[in-house]
């Protein structure tokens, strides 16, 4: 559950502001290679001097030259030979040059300012009234902006586009105010044939914020296969199928995003691992880990170190195992990898290096079952046929109850071998007394 209420949160921040339609023109403006220049439409009240002060400050605005798009504007605002109405244009158009900066929050003092004038005419302030109601929400000013899109409404005649529906459903999604943000994007989404991505991710947010995972789900199918290349949609559909306890549906959503390079986190990317080692895949979550480390892209934790030891022992890659868990035993306070490493070395049969790490991890101590470690640390010993230091870790593991059967097997077992080793040095030695005589 906290998953889904996280992703509810990442949806939220995600949802975009519509900004004004003077400034999605600008931006598509810039993308272009030859910028096209704004014209100001000569009005029968704007004397020459102010339409050609106007139309140098548009042009060097279509250039992105903001500080000098400010200079013709500011001779007009501050000079005592133009008239209100003129005074009102430059004021208005020094907002559209905020904007282009991305200053907002002077987009907004500008166009407050043009209106304040009462010289523009009223369809102007019809749409700087709109724009306002976008820049007031997108600068966390919600009831100003339904306050100002209430105003624009009772200026209009007859109802208004989708758009302005879409706008309604966002103020209200931000106040918190869920049934009527859901119906006005539904109004919003019925007077369009196809759906805007914004509008979609409006719809979900109201969705998942009430925890209604069964009709987002279509929703979220419909919107991964429209555009699936937008991460938030998986990540919410992700959720959803884990809400509805379908997790093979859950790690093939995931899947989807690991193929399409979209998670890229240190998190991210262990996270897909640990998918991959419980879906008992431990090879691909090997594959991740150990190039995420290599590349930087994921921490050099000792949890990670651990981790990937775990994918390949899982996989049975014991040699590859030993890396990963030697780093991860020096991070460590604890013994614990030491005492892994240590089983890695005896699958291989290397004896000697299996005897270290388990001496290693008994000495930094912290084991979840130290018993069972003096128990392998008295067989490695035995294996090196150091008996005597042998016995002594197996005694110490047969004070634990649930190995000390094994202990005392092996231990009667060399016993056994040293009680023949005897027997055999004493016939040898017989031998050679008898064919001495």
């Amino acid at each position: 559950m906290k998953f889904v209420i996280f992703l509810i949160a990442v949806c939220l921040l995600a949802t975009p502001v519509t900004l004004p339609t003077w400034h999605e023109a600008h931006a598509q403006a810039k993308e272009k290679k030859k910028p096209s220049k704004p014209k100001a439409r000569r009005s029968e009240v704007l004397s020459k001097a102010a339409f050609r002060k106007i139309e140098q400050s548009q042009n060097l605005l279509a250039e992105d030259k903001y500080v000098d798009a400010l200079a013709p504007l500011k001779a007009i605002i501050d000079g005592k030979k133009y008239t209100p109405y003129e005074k009102a244009v430059a004021i208005q158009t020094t907002g559209f040059v905020y904007a282009g900066q991305g200053h907002y929050a002077k987009t907004r003092k500008a166009f407050e300012r043009a209106i304040a004038t009462g010289a523009l005419p009223p369809r102007v302030v019809n749409d700087l009234t709109y724009n306002l109601a976008q820049l007031n929400l997108a600068d966390g000013h919600a009831r100003k902006a339904l306050a100002l899109l209430q105003k624009w409404l009772k200026m209009i005649e007859g109802e208004p586009a989708a758009d302005t529906f879409a706008l309604k459903a966002q103020i209200y999604l931000v106040l918190e105010n869920l049934p009527t943000a859901e119906k006005a994007i539904r109004k919003a989404m019925s007077k369009s044939e196809t759906p805007k991505q914004n509008w979609v991710r409006i719809l979900l947010s109201i969705l998942l914020q009430q925890e209604r995972f069964g009709e987002a789900r279509p929703i979220l199918e419909d919107a991964v296969e429209r555009w699936p290349g937008v991460k938030i949609f998986w990540q919410q559909l992700t959720a959803v199928y884990y809400e509805a306890g379908e997790e093979k549906l859950g790690f093939v959503a995931q899947q989807a995003m690991f193929i399409q390079n979209m998670l890229t986190t240190s998190k991210e990317l262990s996270n897909m691992a640990q998918l991959y080692l419980y879906h008992n895949v431990p090879i691909k979550a090997a594959v991740i880990l150990q190039r995420g480390l290599d590349k930087g892209q994921i921490e050099k934790t000792e949890k990670n170190y651990e981790l990937l030891a775990q994918a390949y022992m899982n996989s049975r890659e014991w040699k590859k195992a030993v890396p990963p868990l030697t780093k991860a035993a020096k991070k460590s306070k604890k013994g614990k990898h030491y005492e892994k490493l240590g089983q890695s070395y005896l699958q291989d049969e290397e004896w000697k290096k299996a005897a270290a790490a388990f001496e290693r991890a008994l000495k930094k101590g912290g084991l979840d079952d130290a018993a069972n470690s003096w128990l392998l640390l008295g067989i490695a010993r035995t294996r090196l046929k150091k008996y005597d230091e042998a016995i002594k870790a197996l005694r110490k593991a047969g004070e634990d109850d649930a190995v000390a059967e094994d202990a005392y097997r092996w231990i009667r077992s060399i016993e056994r071998q040293l009680a023949e080793a005897r027997r055999a040095d004493k016939r040898a030695k017989q031998r050679i007394s008898a064919l001495k005589q």
